[in-house]
């Protein structure tokens, strides 16, 4: 294995914020980071960072508690984070929080012989199962980043078996192929819609860009019809282009407030999709058996 090949310590460190930061699951009043983290690594790649699991697992858990306060210093209203209480002297609630209030992190080599030397898998999970149900096929949420040579991979799956080292995924769709702030990724859709739109604290998207203000915080939706083709709908204010021409808005203004026409375009098996000019994403609708 050359140098070239071999994964360092801050391609983990990288592979599991990027893991959290795609693995985020909202609800009413908060929104819940997963808490576990398993690391898959090539025998070659194990070996070679074994005996700085310790280090790794510091910098890491460092790494995600400052993802979470960032984003909840985000995500309070200027006001809030001046008094930083509440008007009856309580503290702020956070509005990001990992699932058990702390982080799990665990290194094991690939148990399937699926990574090649300078891959990396991330497996996470909001919650420690319990352990008396630990291999009786109880459902969790599993999502799964694999860095593959500086890109990155993340695939959300709700129907795993806790219990599996590595949890069958669902086979994906269509994929994106794009590169935002953070680099060059590839996200798999493995369900029948999707919200894209920039990184927000406040608006959720399945696909969180880190990009220009330009980018709407909902940008754009795809759905898989029931003929197994792909559409798209545009939500933004500076436009959405496909192949390079405009698609037409679905939101209008209306007596202050904004309705959504509900405009949906088809869109073809492979299509660049633009998002306000500075941003593009390669489309490829993927065979099914």
């Amino acid at each position: 294995m050359t140098t070239k090949d071999r994964v360092t310590g801050r391609d983990v460190i990288v592979a599991i914020g990027e893991n959290m930061r795609q693995s985020l699951e909202p609800l009413v009043t908060k929104t819940i980071a997963p808490s576990l983290y398993q690391i898959y690594l090539h025998p070659d790649d194990y070996d070679h960072l074994r005996t700085l699991f310790g280090e790794l697992e510091a910098e890491a858990k460092a790494l995600l508690d400052g993802e979470l306060e960032r984003m909840n210093r985000g995500s309070m209203p200027a006001f809030s984070r001046f008094l930083r209480k509440k008007n009856d002297g309580t503290p702020q609630a956070p509005k990001f929080v990992s699932a058990e209030g702390k982080w799990t992190i665990r290194f094991q080599e690939d148990p399937n012989g699926t990574l090649n030397p300078g891959d990396v898998e991330v497996v996470s999970e909001f919650s420690r199962p319990p352990e008396a149900g630990y291999g009786a096929g109880n459902k969790t949420h599993r999502i799964s980043t694999t860095r593959r040579l500086g890109q990155m991979t993340t695939v959300r799956d709700s129907t795993a078996q806790v219990g599996t080292l590595a949890a069958s995924t669902p086979a994906a769709l269509a994929r994106l192929l794009y590169q935002d702030d953070r680099g060059k990724h590839t996200f798999l859709i493995t369900k029948d819609e999707i919200v894209i739109g920039r990184q927000a604290p406040d608006v959720w998207a399945d696909l969180s860009l880190d990009t220009s203000l330009d980018v709407s915080r909902e940008h754009a939706r795809l759905q898989r019809t029931p003929e197994g083709t792909f559409r798209i709908k545009d939500l933004s204010k500076l436009g959405t282009t496909v192949n390079g021409s405009p698609l037409p808005r679905s939101l209008e203004s209306v007596d202050g407030g904004v309705r959504d026409l509900d405009r949906w375009e088809s869109l073809p098996d492979k299509a660049r999709i633009g998002l306000a000019g500075v941003i593009y994403l390669d489309f490829e609708r993927l065979a099914q058996a």
